[in-house]
């Protein structure tokens, strides 16, 4: 199965990141372990890693724009690691809303294309939710 042209290494960094993403998930989900929290954020980092480079990660998380949020990230997953799960999820959030924020409405187009998604995002208060959202334009 080819996704979209990647490569080995890329196919293992998406799945970990996604593993990752659901760790984390899952971590939230059970009042807060730290040790899924934990795993979830080690996996989602070096999935991303895998999945872009390691030059282009160092260049997307110090880039002088987004170092304030890098810096609220990163504190945020080692406070995670440290033990202080509630305060450190808190940073690591606001983080990474201001950090991923920019690729909502990439990855809504591209879920909008996909077949089963696709047909539920069309729905009409899924258009409406998207558009409250501002990921979608006026609903027909």
């Amino acid at each position: 199965m080819d996704i979209f042209g990647a490569t080995e290494n890329q196919k293992i960094g998406i799945m970990l990141s996604l593993i990752g993403v659901l760790f984390m998930f899952m971590g939230v989900i059970l009042l807060l372990d730290s040790t899924l929290l934990t795993m979830g954020n080690v996996m989602f980092l070096t999935g991303l890693v895998m999945t872009v480079g390691k030059s282009r990660t160092q260049s997307f998380f110090f880039d002088r724009k987004r170092f304030r949020p890098s810096v609220f990230f990163f504190s945020g997953v080692f406070l995670v690691l440290y033990g202080w799960v509630l305060i450190g999820l808190l940073l690591e959030s606001f983080g990474a809303v201001n950090l991923f924020g920019n690729f909502v409405p990439l990855a809504y187009r591209v879920m909008k294309s996909m077949p089963v998604i696709g047909h539920l995002l069309s729905m009409p208060l899924m258009q409406d939710l998207a558009y409250k959202a501002g990921l979608d334009t006026l609903p027909s």
